[in-house]
């Protein structure tokens, strides 16, 4: 059981969280001048990152989709990387005729002179079957010689050219690879800006409520944003080596923007509580250190601990996650210890003027609080507290019932891919798309590769098993078509059967068809030793198979790391188990109300969007990682506020109550800042933002208050002295965290 260290009241600690406090406020315009240097080198890679960013991520290195892409790409050299889709439509003219004719010609034409990135078109008049008379509507069939990530850059100028083609009677519109991620990115940008434009005036008003003064208040906001652009400008360079997807920018803003103004409002509130107590600038800003500079160094370290769960999914998707995220949380604590108390200590004094708050108390007639309110037996959070633990059972079940009920749908989560359907229905390649399904079938944009390797040398050794896979496919209910005389490469081992499927590649009905393929039409034919299948329903299916199977080793992993950091932090068994208990239940409870809203949809009309019957299959594990070290922010906060009220010689007691009123008011404010931020993402119409946005405010909302502040000081209350216990020969062995 560790014992409390008693402190007199007026001690400054001389750790070295409190010397690099005290060193950062006395070389304050050094740090300063060195942080908006960076801040401005930055600015401009920052601006640049979106071009670095890559629309893939979904390979899974050794699955079947990626094996079937990589063989084509080396036996048939002749095969375009990539390619699009022209859709040329109207309601009142038809393939045959000539003014439809005329447009289709012209848009074949305009896109075939974007050389090099064109390498051929293939029209109606080449094969007749891209031609559907019935329904107004011939496809044109582009082949790029570049990659969909390098083909991305430019394909702007194909589809400018195809549209302008286009007549009052005919339409041109593009779908396929590099068009549906351009629409990404785009969609993507604006979304962000009007986000960017909810977030700041919130931001400000509720830090302005928190602080009162105008000026405390721009601090965390100027913090964050030297976090924030330092972290783009860093990533533009990671990006030049590392395929970061197109999520990174969301990602990044998500967090940083959380954990960048709760870092900076942690230290802020603790200086300027040291400041009202009576000490100098820089004993504030060693004590700022000591207390608040620790809790957020290891609230940072036990967020990045909980994020880099995230490559054990061994997706390169959450690998780029996981770099983007920890690097925002690392740039977040650095600002936090160092140009945050920096700037204060050069403010100084001023930090309180412009007080808007203390201006509208005297002006409706009420007297301003103390400087020092909420100490022990005062203010609303110690009443709070205290109300909490004479009635801990009541407050421990009635909460743990709660949370435990929002989790109960989570039972029914199903995953599933999104792809073009995560974009908006008026998006242009998703409208293209559209087109083709009505007058093809929803499975005609999506065809699977069946790639056969290894064949027999001779013609008709070859050509005899081949048909029998052709036929055993054919005959699937799942299946609209499949090719004619298979595609061979040029030393004729291997062999591509083209098969159309009834349903997109989102579709379980499609992923399905390409499970049954490789396990039972290909093991009926023995002579076909080596087959792997490609395209968008079997990198689908590879990828929601790849990350439903890791989640439990994300889980497993994030928990025990969490635990063992908090071990060290706090020198406590029962405290770090009982923070991974609560926060998986507030993940789950999140969980619970993402399965609600994006599979059953409950809130379709209000959120804007038509939920798709499932959850996104790369969300779950990512929220998991991300909640579970955003969660922790206010663990760490809280119990490092009632460690150091015990140490001063308060009881168990005592210390949660003082602790929950020092901290109650920040952890509300926090959490506001925090929810305001998640929600404001709700806006983007890309369906796994506002998965990512939604389960993000759920789940700090209920960890703020619930959990925080419910069950926290219930189970403290039960828990007694046992809350401090830890063997002795681990109190050995474990390090000592000076403050």
């Amino acid at each position: 059981m560790s014992t409390p260290t008693h402190r007199p009241a007026g001690w400054v600690p001389d750790g070295p969280f409190a010397r690099l406090g005290r060193w950062s406020g006395r070389r304050r315009r050094l740090v300063i001048t060195v942080w908006v240097v960076l801040l401005a080198a930055m600015a401009a890679f920052a601006g640049r990152l979106e071009h670095q960013l890559k629309p893939g991520g979904f390979e899974i290195q050794g699955a079947t989709s990626e094996e079937a892409r990589l063989i084509v790409k080396r036996d048939f050299t002749d095969a375009y990387p990539t390619a699009v889709t022209l859709v040329v439509s109207s309601g009142t003219l038809e393939p045959g005729d000539a003014a439809f004719d005329a447009v289709v010609a012209r848009a074949a034409r305009a896109v075939l002179a974007d050389k090099p990135l064109v390498g051929g078109v293939v029209t109606p008049r080449e094969n007749p079957s891209l031609a559907f008379p019935q329904g107004g509507v011939a496809l044109v069939q582009v082949g790029m010689t570049k990659n969909v990530d390098e083909a991305l850059k430019d394909v702007k100028g194909v589809i400018d050219a195809a549209q302008s083609a286009a007549t009052p009677e005919v339409r041109v519109e593009v779908t396929g690879g590099p068009a549906v991620f351009e629409d990404f990115n785009q969609v993507n940008k604006e979304d962000l800006q009007v986000s960017e434009a909810i977030q700041v005036p919130f931001l400000l008003l509720i830090l302005v409520i928190f602080f009162g003064s105008v000026i405390a208040a721009g601090v965390p906001i100027g913090a964050t944003l030297i976090a924030i652009v330092t972290t783009m400008g860093g990533l533009y360079f990671l990006a030049q080596v590392l395929d970061l997807s197109i999520y990174v920018q969301n990602v990044v803003l998500l967090i940083g923007i959380g954990v960048g103004i709760d870092y900076s409002l942690f230290v802020a509130s603790r200086f300027r509580d040291e400041i009202r107590e009576g000490r100098d600038p820089l004993d504030a800003a060693a004590v700022t250190g000591s207390t608040a500079g620790k809790a957020i160094f290891f609230s940072g370290l036990t967020v990045a601990v909980a994020l880099a769960g995230m490559f054990a999914v061994g997706v390169p998707l959450f690998t780029g996650f996981a770099v983007g995220t920890i690097a925002v949380v690392f740039m977040a604590v650095a600002v936090g210890l160092t140009f945050t108390p920096a700037l204060l200590v050069a403010i100084g004094p001023r930090l309180f003027k412009w007080d808007l708050r203390r201006w509208l108390v005297r002006r409706i007639g009420r007297t301003p609080r103390p400087p020092v309110a909420d100490v022990v037996g005062q203010g609303f959070w110690v009443r709070w507290a205290n109300w909490v633990m004479r009635r801990p059972w009541p407050v421990l079940i009635a909460t743990s019932v709660v949370l435990l009920v929002l989790a109960a749908p989570a039972l029914d989560m199903k995953v599933g891919s999104s792809g073009i359907t995560a974009l908006p229905s008026d998006a242009p390649s998703r409208e293209a798309l559209a087109t083709i399904e009505t007058v093809a079938g929803p499975g005609a944009a999506s065809a699977l590769q069946v790639v056969v390797t290894d064949l027999p040398a001779g013609a008709a050794a070859r050509d005899v098993p081949l048909g029998e896979l052709r036929r055993l496919i054919g005959q699937d209910p799942s299946v609209v078509s499949v090719g004619g005389t298979p595609q061979v490469s040029g030393d004729g081992r291997t062999a591509i059967i083209t098969v159309i499927p009834r349903s997109g590649d989102d579709s379980d009905d499609a992923q399905d068809l390409v499970g049954r393929i490789l396990d039972e039409y290909v093991p009926r034919v023995p002579a076909l030793t080596h087959v792997e299948v490609g395209g968008g329903a079997s990198q689908n299916r590879d990828f929601t198979d790849k990350t439903a199977g890791n989640l439990p080793l994300v889980i497993g992993l994030v928990m025990v790391l969490t635990f063992l950091v908090l071990v060290v932090l706090f020198r406590s068994i029962i405290l770090p188990l009982k923070a991974v208990v609560m926060t998986l239940l507030s993940v789950l409870a999140s969980y619970g109300v993402l399965t609600l809203v994006f599979q059953h949809g409950w809130l379709d009309a209000l959120l804007g969007f038509d939920h798709l019957g499932h959850v996104t299959s790369w969300v779950p594990a990512f929220l998991f990682s991300i909640l579970f070290g955003l969660s922790m922010d206010y663990e760490v906060f809280l119990l490092s506020r009632i460690r150091e009220h015990r140490d001063r010689g308060a009881d168990d007691t005592e210390a949660v109550a003082a602790g929950l009123a020092r901290t109650g008011r920040i952890i509300s404010a926090a959490a506001t800042i925090m929810v305001v931020v998640f929600l404001s993402f709700l806006t983007n119409r890309l369906i796994p933002i506002k998965e990512l946005a939604l389960g993000l405010a759920v789940a700090v909302f209920l960890d703020a208050t619930l959990v925080r502040l419910l069950l926290v000081p219930a189970f403290m209350r039960l828990a007694g002295r046992w809350n401090w216990w830890l063997p002795g020969s681990l109190d050995r062995i474990l390090p000592r965290i000076e403050e």
